[in-house]
């Protein structure tokens, strides 16, 4: 009889606690292995809002989101971790039994094997020589410095426009090796370049001409035949370089007309016997942007007047990044980037527009639009200034990660840092300011643009930040803030501001 009343009981706590354990729901997201190789070990865990929780008596924040999380000292050998959960008066406790083996060590990657494609490649080389092979580049057709990669592509030396004649010397996987100069190599996507029975050759330059066009100065350069070209900006003072490769100086003289408004003076430079290169110093501080392409085969540079430095009449480009399947970071909770970043653009565009901006979205639903039609947008509708909306991922879960803005284009350097200061300005961690960032929204010379990375999605701390709806309002907040800061430092650094200037707030 009493062995009954013991199995009764023992059965009754038994469902008692099966009915605690299902009203205190618990999920380990992170640190649930059995034996791990690092003394320190991070554990993750998913829960109620509301709940109170603790990992070896130690009691943690329960974020609006249900995770929480911390960061344990292991010692070598075995470790009982306790994780407590309260929710009203129910309980539910879990523990993790975890072994840490110091001295074992994590199986090291095998370096990669020359593949049949890698060999093939050499091959091809020498035969590309001796026939001489030659491509035309298409829409969309960029250079490469060399034929590495990662997740951003290889490291692009810029943009070119369409019907340009290259040699082509090598065949290196997906890319082309192409010949510039006599000295100068650089590589192209094969999509990007179609073959052709044309040739290009060494070419003199032409006549110039620099004159204003109403909303841009424009530099025309005339040549027999569309070159390859890169370009690159320079600060103290600003300048405009554009490197022409198969040209030789034959230009006589440059007319210059009255009335320019960036442009204070253009000069050039024949720096190897086949590289042409062409000096365009700017009257201000800030570069409001430049085109470059061909009109037949004159080369254009068009510099782009400095807008109307208030928000009210400017055109801004927001960009959400990712959309449809590409869901960019996911948190620890299950919220997905794509969609924190079309809400906060969202956000972002009626407080613009409450300023009297316009704004270009460059997606405005879950769609994953591909970044050169997300560029030909923006190109398309004139924005005077873009961003780019991203939440990062990586890092430690457990503590706040913070901010960080990026940009490729050193002109744009002071736009990323002044938009960082201002969301330092909300009590988050600093992650950075990066510079050269090879990011394909980024590269384009003919607007200020910048990339900024809002919080990490990856962190349980900045993810609370996130799905808070007052905290989302104080980010827009800093960000409208800071273009308003910019387009000041604009104004202030011209002769004549163009507007007064506002009390910061």
């Amino acid at each position: 009889m009493k062995y009954i009343k013991f199995t009764l009981a023992a059965i009754a706590a038994f469902f008692i606690s099966q009915t605690l354990t299902a009203q205190v729901p618990l999920k380990v997201v992170i640190g649930g292995e059995d034996t791990v190789y690092n003394r320190k070990h991070t554990i993750v865990c998913i829960t109620d809002p509301g709940n109170v929780a603790a990992i070896n008596e130690n009691q943690l924040k329960v974020y609006r989101t249900g995770a929480f999380g911390t960061e344990l000292d292991l010692k070598p050998g075995h470790n009982k971790i306790e994780i407590t959960l309260f929710k009203g008066k129910n309980r539910r406790i879990e523990v993790l039994n975890i072994y840490y083996d110091p001295t074992a060590q994590k199986p090291e990657r095998s370096e990669p094997k020359i593949t049949l494609s890698e060999a093939k490649a050499i091959v091809e080389k020498s035969q590309y020589r001796e026939e001489s092979l030659y491509g035309i580049s298409l829409d969309g057709a960029y250079l490469q410095f060399g034929d590495g990669d990662d997740r951003l592509g290889g490291s692009k030396m810029g943009y070119i426009d369409s019907g340009i004649i290259f040699k082509i010397v090598a065949s290196v996987g997906d890319l082309y090796k192409v010949q510039l100069s006599q000295n100068k190599f650089a590589y192209i996507p094969k999509e990007y370049l179609e073959r052709t029975d044309e040739r290009t050759y060494q070419s003199n330059t032409g006549s110039w001409s620099v004159s204003n066009l109403g909303k841009a100065d424009r530099v025309s350069i005339s040549l027999p035949q569309r070159l390859p070209y890169t370009s690159w900006t320079q600060l103290d003072p600003t300048t405009i370089c554009i490197d022409i490769f198969g040209a030789t100086n034959n230009s006589n003289w440059i007319t210059q007309y009255r009335g320019l408004q960036m442009i204070d003076y253009v000069d050039y430079r024949q720096v190897d016997s086949d590289v042409f290169r062409v000096i365009i110093r700017l009257k201000h501080k800030y570069c409001w942007g430049y085109k470059i392409g061909y009109e037949g085969n004159n080369l254009v540079i068009d510099v782009r007047h400095t807008p109307t430095l208030s928000l009210n009449g400017l055109r801004v480009g927001l960009d959400a990044g990712h959309g449809g399947d590409a869901h960019g970071a996911v948190s620890i909770t299950g919220i997905r980037e794509k969609d924190v970043n079309l809400n906060m653009v969202y956000l972002l565009k009626r407080a613009l527009e409450s300023k009297g901006a316009t704004v270009v979205l460059s997606r405005s639903n879950d769609t994953n639009v591909p970044m050169n039609e997300r560029k030909r947008i923006f190109r398309e509708s004139n924005v005077h200034i873009a961003l780019s909306i991203h939440n990062n991922a990586g890092g430690s879960p457990v503590n706040p990660m913070g901010s960080s803005t990026y940009y490729k284009h050193i002109t744009n350097r002071d736009y990323a840092e002044t938009m960082l200061e201002r969301l330092l300005e909300l009590g988050v961690p600093n992650f950075g300011l990066v510079g050269n960032f090879n990011f394909s929204l980024a590269a384009p010379t003919e607007y200020p643009v910048v990339l900024l990375e809002l919080l990490f999605m990856s962190s349980i701390w900045d993810e609370d930040k996130l799905a808070d709806p007052d905290f989302q309002k104080q980010i827009v907040n800093s960000i409208v803030l800071g273009l308003e800061d910019y387009l000041e430092k604009v104004n202030d650094s011209i002769e004549e501001p163009v507007v007064k200037k506002r009390k910061r707030r």
